[in-house]
């Protein structure tokens, strides 16, 4: 079959892309992008030096008629924070008003637009001319280039540009110019291209038609447009050219123009389509090129794949497939928005296009597609979706063909390989292609994990010529040194002792000169902001793979270092919502500062907590792991995504706007929070590996499955359970086993509940909080557990970082505020609790189409006067852009 993809050939001076939609039916996608060469800046009209300038954020800004005379003045083409600014992140607003002289009007006969060049902004813009959005972008490295339409403009009188700004981290603002109107046009400004099958000329799936047409159209008002369109397709790996073509066309702006390619491929491999198209009076050039993969073994016969090598110390816990598993309720609700609102939306063209236009547009652009296989692999297990199995099959192909014959498969150029985020795109490469492997039994994904893996050992070590792995990253080595993780489980997977022996090594670069010394500090001195540079993501996503190594050598030094990391995190470093970090970095013994100007709580860190604490619960069964498992999804988790757009914030405050983002622009955490939600449905129950099963999460659904009963046998056994937490501790449980037998039901006691009981043939048994309760008995065909227990309303202390402050949790659910929920505070500053209480009210208090059912109330003082409050859990607020606050002043 074909699987077909676009090729961004782009310089940093635009960032213009079009997704065009999936040709699924034939078996391959087409996704058309464009890139130009622009002109130098001769004869522009300068904009002012200086602009007016706001923090804050307000609709009204943009408006010409508002009045920002008490504003300050700063300079653009420098970071707010060299402008006096230096301890704000947020939302700002620059203005600025310009006298356009009518004989300035596009010296292009084609379009009389103009165009606004606004350098690079840091990070997210909104640029308004005359109270109209002419442009948006979110990536803090491309200079800002935008069209005014001429209808819009005031020609010989005051124009008013306004620029909305959300800086979340580093140099904030309108930092490097320059700043100019253009009158001078190029085909990137009036011109757009998409593209669909053109299903006469296509063939059976595999016989060589490549049935592409390329529509083209226009962006502004343009009569007709005549130019020159070339054409090549080729094989870049023998350069033997299938077809060349150069064409006069014209495209018209009442009818689109057409241009098919028809190369016949027929030889497996990867092809590539180069188009130019050329038109007077631009000087630009328009270049397309779309890489096209051959793939000739068929996915037949897919299946589940399990390691070939045993682990020295097994699991005490392994997980359900998730082919048995269905959730519902809330969780599920979660999990489907997380399927269709996230990953059946995501950015093919650009989690991939670094990989088939080297070098990528960010230096750590190349773990995208790892992380959404990572993702995409475990919820099409669960969902059996066929849209995202087409969708990742397609991305899969289009990211093996793109593999150099060494095995790189990175996103830079060969003069800057290793020198950055290099190693850890092959980490994230590997962990998914592997995941991929592990679910379908498709030979390509492991053969090409086994290349990287053997690139990896040839070009690291301490042989002559080798290079130290922990100088090719930052943060002391730990992005790079983290690749430990994927290479325990190829090593798994293919049985071969050089990728354990990989694994030793980095184990040992850890205490090279300037190295990490992970295992060293955390077994002598115990504390994680006292390791490495105190990285939170890098630094954890290490001691998964320590965890893992551990697993494979029974060197008991590896686990004490993890385990006191563990431990620290959990008691020290944690926010009441299970996450971790400010700034990215672990702080000192309990020092939390929750709003989104310290940038607290990154998406990647509360993700890899999750791996990490599951790893610990997967070797252990220790139900303290699960304790913070759950409080991490049911907060932090599920905070971080927006289950109505499926946008997901970098980081997540617990005092403001949640800001969340759909571009991958900067955001590595797009990537990151669909991994952690993917792989709910294989924490809620797991199998003991000695006898039974456990019940970590307490939600509605069902699984199948066998478990070891008390004399070692198996028995199949079929278990649904009926509830409706979180909104209450009420559970009934229905055990089918096959056959009448003895094994053990562990149900989880959480630890923040109270009375918590569990009846079996009309015997109660007590839990205890933060242990199992073990159910060892025989169980027969719909033998039926009551459980029940208390979700205790907790008032929690705000502690240093907020002292005189409380936050409410229920259950395991961290409660806030929601501005959006009450309209009639204006100001979430002046808000004082009067009573402890939160009683559960009806869901009707909620607005149509909000995601979660639960709502509550509580008294307060607002501005001193005594009014009630709505608060909703935490993981819900801000999904309608409401302002947030979980720590309230007493």
């Amino acid at each position: 079959m074909f699987i077909g993809q676009t090729n961004k050939i782009m310089t940093k001076k635009t960032n213009r892309s079009l997704i065009l939609p999936s040709l699924l039916a034939l078996g391959f996608i087409s996704v058309m992008t464009a890139s130009f060469q622009p002109k130098k800046y001769a004869g522009d009209f300068p904009l002012p030096e200086k602009w007016k300038f706001q923090t804050g954020d307000n609709a009204a800004y943009s408006q010409p008629g508002f009045d920002d005379s008490k504003w300050k003045t700063i300079p653009v083409g420098v970071g707010w924070e060299t402008a006096g600014y230096d301890a704000y992140d947020g939302i700002a607003w620059y203005r600025t008003k310009v006298v356009i002289p009518t004989s300035f009007k596009s010296k292009n006969s084609v379009s009389n637009a103009l165009k606004i060049a606004l350098g690079k902004i840091d990070d997210f813009d909104e640029t308004y001319v005359n109270g109209k959005l002419v442009g948006r972008l979110n990536d803090w490295q491309t200079e800002r280039l935008y069209l005014i339409p001429s209808d819009i403009i005031r020609w010989d009188q005051e124009n008013t540009i306004a620029v909305r700004v959300d800086d979340q981290g580093g140099i904030g603002g309108m930092r490097a110019g320059p700043y100019a109107l253009k009158n001078t046009l190029q085909l990137s400004d009036i011109l757009t291209v998409t593209a669909k099958a053109d299903s006469a000329k296509n063939g059976p799936s595999g016989q060589g038609i490549s049935p592409e047409v390329l529509l083209f159209g226009f962006k502004t008002p343009v009569a007709t447009l005549k130019g020159v369109l070339k054409v090549r397709v080729f094989n870049p790996a023998n350069k033997k050219v299938l077809s060349e073509k150069e064409e006069a066309i014209t495209i018209g702006n009442r009818a689109d123009t057409t241009y098919r390619i028809n190369a016949a491929v027929h030889e497996p491999g990867a092809y590539l389509m180069e188009a130019s198209f050329t038109a007077p009076p631009f000087t630009d050039t328009m270049k397309y090129s779309t890489l096209y993969t051959h793939v000739p073994v068929q996915r037949t016969g897919e299946k589940l794949t399990a390691p070939s090598v045993n682990l020295t110390v097994p699991d005490a816990t392994a997980a359900f497939p998730f082919e048995d598993i269905q959730l519902g309720g809330y969780l599920n609700e979660r999990l489907t928005a997380n399927l269709v609102q996230r990953l059946l939306k995501i950015d093919e063209t650009g989690i991939l296009e670094g990989y088939y236009n080297r070098p990528g547009k960010q230096t750590w652009v190349g773990e995208y597609p790892g992380k959404y296989l990572h993702a995409a692999v475990r919820a099409w297990r669960y969902s059996k979706n066929a849209q995202l199995k087409a969708q990742m099959d397609r991305i899969v192909d289009i990211l093996l063909a793109c593999q150099r014959e060494d095995g790189y498969l990175g996103t830079y150029l060969p003069a800057n390989y290793w020198t950055d985020w290099d190693v850890w795109a092959h980490k994230y490469n590997m962990l998914g292609l592997l995941s991929y492997y592990a679910a379908t039994d498709y030979p390509p994904a492991l053969e090409t994990s086994k290349k990287m893996g053997d690139l990896l050992c040839r070009t690291f070590g301490e042989g002559e010529g080798q290079r130290n792995i922990v100088k090719s990253s930052g943060h002391v080595g730990m992005a790079s040194t983290s690749v430990l993780e994927p290479m325990t489980e190829l090593y798994r997977y293919t049985g071969d002792k050089k990728y354990l022996d990989f694994c030793q090594y980095i184990i040992k670069a850890y205490d090279s000169p300037n190295g990490p010394k992970i295992i060293s500090t955390l077994t002598t001195v115990g504390k994680v902001n006292k390791t490495a540079n105190a990285k939170a993501y890098e630094m954890m996503s290490n001691l998964t793979g320590i965890v893992k190594l551990y697993q494979l050598t029974g060197n008991k030094r590896l686990l004490d270092a993890a385990t006191v990391a563990w431990n620290d995190v959990a008691a020290n470093k944690l926010y009441i919502t299970g996450t971790a970090s400010k700034q990215e970095y672990f702080q000192e013994d309990f020092v939390l500062p929750a709003g989104n100007d310290v940038h607290m709580g990154e998406g990647c860190v509360t993700t890899t907590w999750l791996q990490f604490s599951q790893a610990l619960y997967n070797l252990t069964g220790e139900a303290k792991y699960v304790d913070e498992i759950e409080k991490t999804i049911y907060n932090h988790l599920f905070a971080a995504e927006n289950p109505q757009t499926g946008c997901v914030s970098y980081y997540t405050a617990l005092q403001g706007k949640k800001p969340f983002r759909c571009s991958i622009d900067a955001h590595c955490c797009l990537a990151s929070i669909p991994r952690g939600i993917a792989a709910i449905p294989e924490l809620a129950f797991t199998k003991n590996t000695a006898n039974g099963f456990n019940m970590n999460l307490y939600t509605a659904g069902k699984f199948t499955g066998k478990v070891k009963t008390k004399d070692g046998k198996e028995v199949a056994v079929a278990c649904v359970l009926e509830t409706k937490f979180p909104e209450n501790g009420k559970i009934t449980i229905q055990l089918n086993p096959q056959t009448k037998t003895e094994f053990r039901v562990a149900l989880r006691v959480p630890a923040w509940c109270t009375n918590f009981t569990a009846v079996v043939n009309g015997k109660t048994r007590q839990g205890i909080p933060g242990k199992y309760l073990n159910l060892d008995q025989e169980w027969d065909k719909n033998s039926i557990i009551k459980v029940s227990f208390g979700l205790n309303t907790q008032v929690l202390d705000g502690g240093v970082s907020y002292p005189n402050n409380i936050a409410f949790r229920v259950g395991p659910q961290v409660l806030a505020i929601d501005q959006a929920l009450n309209p009639q505070i204006k100001d979430l500053d002046q808000v004082t609790m009067r009573k402890p209480g939160v009683p559960a009210i009806t869901k009707t208090a909620l607005p149509p189409g909000w995601v979660g059912s639960q709502v509550f109330k509580t008294e307060a003082y607002y501005k001193n006067k005594p009014i009630e409050l709505l608060l909703v859990p935490f993981a819900d607020a801000g999904e309608t852009d409401g302002e947030v606050r979980v720590w309230l002043p007493k």
